[in-house]
């Protein structure tokens, strides 16, 4: 029983996961402009959520300090992956 559950709850992590990857994707494709912008943020962070909540088994209600630390270090990998990103990104776009 215990394993139909944890099944269940993978399975609905993949599928959220697998739509909230296909939304941005159509979108682009399809629509473009800065709604498309604000809806890939929203699809990103909503991401995030969901595989902490299904794959990483974080739950938001009685965190351990483990737990805690975990998502403070996710989001300041995060956080240097994307300025790291934006900063070259910059840089190649001033020498052009």
């Amino acid at each position: 029983m215990e394993k139909n559950k944890e099944f269940r709850h993978y399975l609905l992590g993949f599928v959220l996961a697998t739509v909230l990857t296909i939304i941005p994707f159509t979108l682009v494709a399809t629509v473009g402009g800065k709604i498309t912008f604000f809806a890939l943020i929203l699809c990103a962070i909503l991401q995030l959520i969901v595989h902490l909540r299904y794959f990483l088994h974080l739950s938001f209600k009685g965190q351990q300090r483990e737990d805690l630390q975990l998502v403070m270090f996710t989001g300041l990998i995060l956080l240097i992956m994307i300025g790291g990103s934006v900063w070259v990104l910059g840089d190649l776009y001033n020498r052009m």
